[in-house]
């Protein structure tokens, strides 16, 4: 059957780009199929096989138009494997997007003759209406001298108007590694028991390493940088997946920051969500700054179920945040918020960032003396099994964001960097080359944290660490690289294990 456009999801199901622009289009009257490919992330790297592209490739064979969508540079390889087997094989033109192509729209266009400078929806649909490409707003292409051009930028969507962004189970398929397209229906029961969802559109945040603040500078003056999606949108969503999907057990708003609501509307939210949804929510993302006791006491009140709130903590350094990160930093009122979420026995999930270039021993060793108050405090006030936990990711510098740049003017990252690194690992420390100080660091916390108050070892060696030419020697001479070289023992894993 013949299909206007066949949208590529090269990630996992939780990216929605996909799902805004398949109801968009489809309420226009176009026939819209939708291809998911389910590498987690640790498949990240993970090239489609033989069978997979033939079958790509027979259901794109009629559509007038096909769409890649990227959800973070590691996927560059796939896409670009994707494009190439395609490319001779089908009719239809093709073009990229996601927020990558948005930050960097000429270093895709050597892979491609189109690229999405920001919302899809628009582009998509003048694109099939036959428009010419110099006259759609919001289009980067290659012209005949192989140039690239980019046109200028449309107002962002009124993300209130227009049809809900629901998942699509009748034209939507999981793509297998055998080349079955699985429909999308049929896989949900298998594998999905989560639905991810926004609530509000946009951070209100500028932190050098993330692509938000490339978004920030894009999108100035085509419309608010934050859009509040209404309450009764995002549970008529809800509502409708629930319905669809009878094995849902659990829900992800995926909000940079679900606590920017005021209260009024943050109350609406939350007692709407308990009384017609009331599945647990596995996690909310938040910023520090914008988490009152109030909202908390409402989000505990109403019922719902929360497993995890997840902060970012990033470092525990002043100077790292404030210099490097871009990110406010005030380690009295982090931990003042740390104490009331664990006194409301809220589950926490702290999220730092290492494998710094531009750290200091002066700022890991502020960072120790940072998690060694937090231990303290924290066994005090707990009262959940496991009520905090870090999450330690390795720094990455992405091509768009303010940091990618800095560090190749300093010398940190090569010209080659995105080939070399970004394309052989992610930010998951999982790798022979992140067993090191920092990791033991984290390990051993996460360890003081879980443990019994008493004959707590982990916890005495947070507080020996704390003598400062002790711990300077630990982390200037990399004891634990060195440990791990010559006996083979990993430090981090012993204290995770034990």
């Amino acid at each position: 059957m013949h299909k206007d456009l066949v949208l590529i999801n090269n990630s996992y199901l939780e990216n929605l780009s996909l799902r805004y622009l398949s109801s968009h289009l489809k309420s226009k009257g176009y026939r819209v199929t939708t291809v998911h490919y389910e590498g987690r992330k640790n498949d990240v790297f993970k090239l489609l096989t033989r069978q997979s592209l033939e079958s790509l490739a027979e259901c794109c064979r009629e559509a007038s138009l096909v769409g890649i969508s990227l959800l973070t540079t590691h996927q560059l390889s796939r896409s670009r494997q994707i494009h190439a087997y395609l490319a001779p094989r089908i009719e239809a033109k093709i073009i990229w997007g996601g927020v990558p192509v948005i930050c960097d729209p000429e270093f895709y266009l050597q892979y491609t003759d189109y690229v999405c400078l920001g919302e899809g929806e628009p582009v998509l649909e003048d694109l099939l209406q036959g428009k010419d490409p110099a006259a759609i707003p919001g289009l980067g292409f290659r012209s005949g001298d192989g140039s690239g051009q980019r046109n200028p930028l449309p107002d962002l969507l009124e993300v209130n108007a227009g049809p809900l962004p629901i998942l699509d189970l009748e034209d939507g398929f999981f793509l297998q590694d055998d080349g079955q397209l699985l429909p999308v229906q049929e896989g949900m029961r298998k594998i999905h028991q989560s639905y991810s969802i926004l609530s509000v559109r946009g951070c209100p945040y500028h932190c050098s390493y993330c692509l938000n603040s490339c978004l920030k500078k894009t999108f100035a003056g085509k419309g608010p940088s934050i859009r509040f999606i209404a309450v009764q949108r995002v549970i008529e969503e809800l509502e409708r997946a629930k319905n669809r999907l009878p094995q849902l057990k659990r829900v992800i708003f995926d909000d940079d920051d679900f606590f920017l609501r005021s209260e009024s509307d943050f109350k609406q939210l939350c007692e709407a969500y308990a009384r017609k949804i009331n599945l647990p929510i596995f996690y909310l993302q938040a910023h520090m700054h914008s988490i009152s006791e109030a909202k908390v006491d409402v989000l505990l009140q109403s019922g719902i179920k929360l497993h995890y709130l997840k902060i970012g903590l990033q470092s525990a350094s002043v100077r790292i945040n404030k210099v490097v990160f871009d990110r406010h930093f005030e380690k009295d009122s982090f931990l003042e918020g740390l104490r009331m979420l664990s006194a409301k026995g809220v589950r926490v999930m702290l999220d730092v960032i290492s494998s710094n270039p531009y750290e200091t021993a002066e700022d890991s060793y502020a960072s120790l003396l940072f998690y060694d108050e937090l231990v303290r405090q924290n066994r005090k006030l707990s009262r959940t099994k496991l009520p905090l936990k870090i999450y330690d990711h390795k720094l990455m510098f992405y091509p768009g964001s303010k940091l990618y740049d800095r560090a190749k003017n300093d010398g940190f990252i090569a010209d080659d960097y995105i080939e070399k690194v970004l394309l052989q690992r992610n930010t998951l420390r999982k790798l022979e080359e992140d067993i090191d100080h920092e990791a033991f660091v984290v390990a051993l916390v996460n360890r003081a944290l879980k443990a019994r108050p008493f004959l707590n070892p982990a916890a005495l060696l947070l507080r020996v660490l704390r003598v400062k030419p002790l711990y300077f020697a630990l982390y200037r001479w990399r004891i634990v690289n060195r440990i791990y070289r010559i006996t083979g023992v990993n430090m981090a894993e012993l204290f995770s294990k034990n």
